[in-house]
């Protein structure tokens, strides 16, 4: 059963105040180093530590970002979990490096929020709608809109190919929407502006902000088929690492899958 070495750390800002390298992945050999996204991330694999007592995480805090892959492709930690695999595959692009996908573990559905309207009906001609800022998120929350017919892409426009979808991409705003990328971290403090009537969110940060799932809820992405599954990663050699897998067991049992469903209901959709 997986154990915890240590108590889940806080530490957002770690990754921009030290060295990666300074993580040092291994320094103890019992314990595997996880950087993960607050929420469901790190509240997921913390619930699975109390259920296993075969391996320690030590679970380090991250917004995301480029880094973190970074730190598992260059061995600064094991493993990390934060990110679909569009947003993984558009990081490899960039920068030439690879890590290896583990296994999918649940769904976000990515919603359009507003404290301020009750429909998209009610959202006036004109207004600014706020979209999370990473490319793959961009785009997923353009294709969001134009399900819901609040915009128009380009009929060429790829769900599969998340980083040739842009603002270019939109041929028809009915509304005249004025589309706004904030970082995606910030997208849900967005609606705490009132020249913002409506923000595109991850889940996580939602729920992170205190939105209400149901009430504050406009539109919502299909979980049938969705291709934004939240992935564990490693590094080729982490893969082989007999600790790594039976993480990957425990994470995606169905156990867990029953966990996340009683603890995030629809907010939060298991893979398994």
């Amino acid at each position: 059963m997986i154990r915890v070495s240590t108590p889940l750390r806080l530490t957002a800002a770690l990754l921009l105040t030290a060295p990666l390298a300074a993580c040092s992945a291994g320094a103890d050999p019992d314990t595997l180093d996880v950087l993960a996204s607050s929420t469901p991330h790190a509240e997921i694999l913390e619930w699975v530590d109390e259920q296993h007592d075969d391996i320690s995480l030590d679970i380090k805090i991250v917004t995301g970002g480029p880094e973190a892959n970074a730190a598992v492709a260059n061995g600064s930690v094991d493993v990390n979990y934060f990110q679909h695999e569009p947003y993984l595959l558009d990081w490899e692009n960039q920068t030439g490096q690879d890590v290896e996908i583990l296994a999918p573990v649940h769904i976000e559905p990515m919603s359009l929020y507003s404290t301020a309207h009750d429909s998209i009906d009610d959202i006036p001609d004109g207004s600014t709608v706020a979209l999370p800022r990473s490319g793959s998120n961009f785009a997923r929350g353009l294709l969001l809109l134009a399900d819901h017919g609040l915009i128009t892409l380009d009929a060429e426009a790829d769900p599969a190919a998340l980083s040739q979808i842009t603002l270019t991409s939109v041929v028809d705003n009915p509304k005249n929407l004025d589309l706004v990328p904030v970082e995606d971290e910030l997208a849900a403090r967005s609606l705490d502006d009132p020249s913002i009537a409506a923000a595109v969110i991850n889940s996580n940060f939602a729920m992170e902000a205190g939105l209400d799932l149901d009430a504050d809820t406009l539109i919502t992405e299909r979980p049938e088929g969705n291709p934004y599954a939240n992935i564990l990663v490693a590094s080729a050699e982490g893969k082989a690492d007999p600790r790594v897998a039976t993480l990957v067991d425990a994470v995606t049992s169905t156990a867990t899958a029953d966990w996340i469903r009683e603890k995030y209901g629809h907010a939060v959709i298991p893979v398994n």
